[in-house]
């Protein structure tokens, strides 16, 4: 599976990988990257359902989905669950279908956060994966473009918008995308 950086554009920031981390004095598994974006507005990274979008408050019983405030879960065709969390506002309802690039939310604060992030997990089988490789980017703290394969193709063949969302109807527009930019470096 390959993801778009869930940014519309400017520079992203990870701020946080994957991985082992000491926050507020409690090591533990951070099961996501958290990114900072110049531009706030956050687009899905793949095609899929939106599973879940809005806050969950889950403290009562004992949950702990309340930290991530205002979320989206996106789920793919191919079995994979993408969280994007701490949104200040949300763009979709549960049910609705999402190509990649569709602007679902924007980047916040909300839940259980130190100051304006975008949370993001990627699942498996229930089972937490280091989303960073599916972005392709570090694991590490660092900043990247947020220009997708799709439009790093389109600026550099020359290709219009019509042209690009004409691909994206394709279920595997992503993939194309990817292998074309490859082949183009």
């Amino acid at each position: 599976m390959k993801l778009n950086i869930p940014y519309k554009s400017g520079t992203v920031r990870v701020s946080s990988p994957y991985g082992m981390r000491t926050l507020n004095g409690t090591t533990a598994m951070h099961k996501g990257v958290d990114l900072v974006g110049t531009v706030k507005t956050i687009i899905s990274p793949c095609a899929g359902k939106i599973g879940w979008a809005g806050e969950y408050d889950d403290r009562l019983s004992g949950g702990r989905t309340w930290e991530w405030g205002k979320y989206v879960r996106i789920e793919t065709d191919d079995g994979y669950m993408v969280y994007l969390c701490h949104l200040a506002a949300v763009f979709c309802q549960a049910g609705m279908h999402v190509e990649a690039g569709d602007e679902i939310g924007t980047e916040g604060s909300t839940g259980y956060s130190t100051g304006n992030h975008l949370h993001m997990e990627v699942r498996k089988n229930g089972e937490s994966l280091d989303p960073t490789p599916l972005l392709g980017i570090a694991n590490r703290v660092g900043s990247y473009p947020a220009e997708s394969d799709a439009d790093r193709v389109c600026r550099k063949a020359g290709l219009e918008t019509q042209t690009k969302n004409y691909i994206n109807r394709y279920p595997y527009a992503a993939d194309l995308w990817r292998k074309l930019w490859e082949a183009m470096r």
